[in-house]
């Protein structure tokens, strides 16, 4: 006969009472049928709520509720909470002070005073009352001597933030489930939190001790708890008295290395993660701690020369290879890291992450028949398919596979759906088929209505792309006319107007976004900008630029502002400065056109030339450098003429 289970039976009986009672008041919260007389009104209890079946999961699930952060169980790992034994059968005397109460003998059966303890806990925890929620669980784990029950009650209190009744509650937990191990990572947070040195290092000994027994890593949860502690000594000191006790464990000795790292103790850091390697040769986790704690410190070089060296030592080992494979794309040394993904190949030739790295890596050096080979092979495995499918698309149309380029896409769904379609559009527009371009986008902003805005803007700028002028200011018109006040909008419109030299409807716009948003730097930019290069309001410009300015100080395009307006207003020497400080944040060609024609005004001709030859290596369809470079080589062949 399998003995009584008074949890299962009380949450039962919870549901039960408050489903067939309906709507809980403090009148009738256990007038049912189901209740015996004993059972009286809830103290506490004024407002109507909806049945519990409605609105909450059953009892089972109120940790998540009481914890903070939401988390089940914030130390404890799942099936704990019933205090299972485990390794060991003898119970240390608990540090926590144990509750001064009668000791009652475990009930195997249901009374009024249960059920009643249990349903008011129940209720005043779905409504946020945890320090009632806690009286009432406490209570209940005292009449019933159960080991959930204590824990619910730990849950309360430290949701409501009181520690001493997390305390007595976890104190009572112990002493009914003395080899549990979530308790004893509660207890040794509320001495730790408490100041009690010995009494946290007597209940993580026994958390090292319970996971350890369990096959976990116990120094790895004692390592989660101690960071914890308020200060970065207290942590290391806690830490290294911990891995005092078992010196030669690795585990220890890695656990100490980590907190250490986290109190920014990197030397010791350091020292702990070598330790844990030289007494579990061939570890990763130690290895790829030291590279990465190199790495954090800034310390790139080292950090390398530590990883190539590991990876020598175990070339077999796939992790030390990834890791070394995404220094490199940090480093943008595309191709070496392509190769070190390409080999990890060789071990997993389906690993989906490595095959989309490889394909991505491939697109980026422009090697197409190689990103086509990894992106159809990652599309094949089933996995990543529509990020596959949308790089595939991009690589069909980079190759002018128009139809292939659309077939992918089309296949694409997920996070990169839009951009997908908006590609199908840019490329029906380009065929020529610019009326069914113009419903897919139409279908995009009637399925996604709040991405209309940014449609419309998508829209606009694929018939420009085709010198579809006529139609270009009436999407953008009908964008406004459905949502009049939207910034990005109205700045796309101000600058298709400047484009074509419309100043008059350029203006207004810009105006309209500073005077809802003063600090609109790009707004402000952009009218300064305008202002500066297409009439002579150049004062005016420069107020704008200057609010620009101290919006986004490091903003190359402003910069570039600054300079030319500074130009303009015959301040060389000021725009010499601040275009050559943003051409080296950004080599971009209407900087170095700029930049050209200051010091050409200069009177430093050949260094003008330099500036503009290096920039029409990297530019060579930029129309306004070419421009710029054209009317000066007219001069230039004038001057060489006399």
């Amino acid at each position: 006969m399998q003995p009584f289970n008074v949890v299962g039976a009380l949450r039962w009986a919870c549901g039960v009472l408050c489903v067939l009672g309906g709507a809980l008041t403090a009148s009738n919260a256990c007038e049912t049928p189901a209740l015996s007389p004993a059972a009286v009104s809830l103290p506490g209890l004024r407002a109507t709520v909806q049945p519990v079946s409605d609105r909450h999961p059953r009892f089972g699930g109120l940790v998540a509720d009481l914890t903070p952060g939401g988390s089940a169980a914030p130390f404890a790992r799942p099936g704990d909470a019933d205090g299972g034994q485990a390794a060991s059968n003898t119970a240390p005397a608990p540090v926590v002070a144990a509750p001064q109460v009668e000791s009652r003998p475990r009930r195997d059966s249901l009374d009024a005073e249960l059920v009643y303890a249990v349903l008011v806990a129940e209720v005043a925890a779905r409504r946020g009352n945890l320090t009632m929620a806690f009286t009432h669980f406490l209570h209940a784990a005292q009449l019933a001597r159960d080991a959930k029950m204590a824990e619910l009650a730990v849950r309360a209190a430290i949701g409501d933030q009181d520690d001493t009744g997390a305390g007595r509650a976890v104190a009572l937990w112990l002493e009914l489930a003395p080899e549990s191990l979530g308790a004893h990572q509660i207890a040794a947070l509320l001495r730790i939190k408490s100041g009690d040195r010995e009494g946290a290092l007597t209940h993580l000994t026994r958390v090292i001790r319970l996971a350890g027994a369990d096959g976990e890593s116990g120094y790895l949860l004692a390592a989660g708890i101690v960071g914890r502690a308020g200060s970065a000594s207290e942590r290391v000191s806690l830490m290294r008295a911990l891995v005092d006790l078992d010196a030669s464990n690795p585990d220890a000795q890695q656990a100490l290395a980590m907190v250490a790292a986290g109190s920014d103790e990197n030397v010791i850091a350091a020292d702990a993660a070598r330790r844990a390697l030289e007494l579990r040769p061939g570890w990763d986790t130690p290895r790829l701690f030291l590279v990465k704690l190199l790495l954090s410190e800034g310390k790139r070089g080292e950090a390398r020369k530590q990883l190539e060296a590991f990876v020598a030592a175990t070339p077999e080992d796939q992790g030390l290879r990834m890791l070394y494979a995404q220094f490199l794309v940090e480093e943008k040394e595309f191709s070496g890291a392509r190769e070190v993904f390409a080999t990890l190949l060789e071990a997993r030739p389906k690993a989906p992450d490595v095959l989309f790295a490889a394909g991505v890596l491939s697109l980026e050096l422009d090697d197409l028949d190689a990103a086509r080979g990894y992106l159809t092979r990652l599309y094949q495995t089933g996995e990543r398919r529509d990020e596959a499918s949308f790089y595939l698309g991009q690589i069909e149309e980079r190759a002018a596979h128009p139809d292939a380029a659309i077939d992918w896409y089309g296949k694409t769904q997920g996070e990169n759906l839009i951009d997908a379609q908006i590609r199908i559009a840019v490329l029906r527009a380009k065929a020529g088929e610019v009326e069914r371009a113009r419903e897919i986008v139409q279908q995009l902003r009637d399925q996604i209505p709040d991405d209309a805005p940014m449609l419309y803007l998508a829209e606009a700028e694929i018939l420009d792309q085709i010198d579809r002028e006529d139609l270009v200011m009436q999407v953008y018109n009908a964008g406004l006319a459905a949502f009049p006040d939207d910034a990005d909008l109205l700045y796309g419109r101000a600058m298709y107007a400047v484009k074509r030299n419309r100043l008059d409807l350029a203006e207004p716009d810009l105006r309209r976004i500073i005077e809802r948003n003063p600090g609109h730097a790009d707004a402000l930019n952009a009218l300064g900008y305008t202002l500066a290069d297409r009439t002579d309001r150049y004062q005016e410009a420069l107020g704008y630029i200057e609010r620009a300015l101290k919006l986004k100080p490091d903003e190359p395009a402003i910069l570039d502002s600054v300079g030319w307006v500074n130009f303009k207003l015959g301040n060389h020497d000021v725009a010499l400065e601040f275009l050559t400080k943003a051409l080296g944040a950004m080599k971009d060609g209407e900087i170095a056109a700029h930049l050209g024609e200051v010091l050409w005004a200069l009177g430093r001709q050949d260094e003008a030339w330099a500036v503009w030859d290096t920039a029409l290596k990297e530019h060579p369809d930029h129309v306004y450098l070419k421009e710029v470079i054209g009317r000066h080589r007219v001069t230039r062949q004038d001057e060489s003429s006399q």
